[in-house]
């Protein structure tokens, strides 16, 4: 009955909008138990496990041969010459090398016994695009491409079209919304909402800055948790506002606080949403809180069916066995 309801209640969200659905960036492979997703921009080894994470997946790891399979084919038309980073390293003590989810060098799919040096004293783990089973050891500075793999389990995709059940949605906006309470400068934010399927909260008039107002924690504890970032920016010498979406300022809401914008230091180009209800600009190094704002209809993961889901969680002992790891 709860399935029926969920389908429904995304059905009317995607008819009642008039936003195409967007193609999921987590496809579903099946043999794998799970979704993956390439990154072709490289990232530090930190970066790609960061990214993974905010995107509700781990840096992958050849855990299975399943696993391993769909990762050579996942990243099979990148260049023959270029490398991966796995979710594999010794960070936490020089020479054990473990995956993120803590799966031992022995038990992975590859094996101890196809290390190749490929950096001295390397501690982040590759692998070959080539198809290679060997992987070598590599600086975790070098940017290099990455997959982010999430395997399947119990929890289903919420009204928000996500996994993350701090996204909420309003039916006054349309839009869902998550509060990060942990400060970050408006870039890392920016960064996050993006890496969860969102961007920064965008006010697109009065209502909705009411809504984001009530979304302030009930008492103010200091000036970073006395107001949001948000996804506005200003431009050149001139400081043309927009929203990150490219909207005009005079076209979104625009209450300033008292004698704000000031640009103070001369540098004051990106925009925060104070608990009075007004606009205020600050520096890019400021660190706030923050909201990301997601449409419903933005899925990152591909639909699995309710048939295939309970197959693979109820008859594949072996893939089971892997998930309790």
């Amino acid at each position: 009955m709860l399935q029926i309801i969920h389908f429904v209640s995304l059905t009317y969200l995607l008819i009642a909008s008039d936003v195409v659905q967007c193609k999921p960036d987590y496809l579903f492979n099946e043999d794998a138990g799970g979704w993956l997703k390439l990154h072709v921009i490289p990232a530090t080894w930190e970066e790609a496990f960061l990214r993974c994470h905010y995107e509700g997946a781990v840096l992958a790891s050849p855990v299975s041969k399943e696993l391993a399979k769909a990762i050579y084919t996942l990243i099979s038309p990148l260049d023959s010459e270029d490398r991966i980073f796995l979710g594999t390293h010794d960070l936490y003590s020089k020479g054990h090398f473990t995956s993120v989810e803590g799966v031992p060098l022995s038990d992975l799919e590859t094996g101890e016994g196809s290390i190749r040096p490929g950096f001295p004293n390397g501690d982040c783990l590759t692998m070959s695009v080539r198809g290679s089973a060997n992987m070598y050891t590599s600086s975790c500075q070098d940017p290099l491409p990455f997959v982010c793999y999430r395997k399947l389990d119990n929890q289903t995709l919420n009204e928000c079209g996500t996994f993350d059940n701090e996204y909420q949605h309003q039916r006054y906006t349309g839009s869902c919304y998550k509060v990060h309470k942990k400060v970050q400068t408006w870039t890392r934010a920016y960064g996050i909402c993006a890496s969860e399927g969102g961007h920064l909260v965008i006010l697109n008039d009065a209502e909705e800055a009411r809504v984001v107002m009530d979304m302030f924690p009930g008492q103010p504890v200091g000036e970073t948790w006395d107001r949001f970032h948000v996804g506005l920016r200003a431009w050149t010498e001139d400081r043309v506002w927009t929203t990150i979406n490219g909207e005009r300022f005079e076209d979104v809401f625009n209450k300033w606080n008292d004698d704000q914008p000031n640009n103070l230091g001369n540098n004051q180009d990106r925009a925060t949403f104070v608990r009075e209800g007004a606009l205020d600009d600050v520096d890019a190094d400021f660190k706030a809180m923050f909201v990301c704002e997601k449409s419903p209809t933005s899925l990152q993961y591909e639909d699995v069916p309710n048939q295939v889901q309970e197959n693979l969680l109820d008859h594949i002992p072996a893939w089971n066995n892997l998930n309790q790891n």
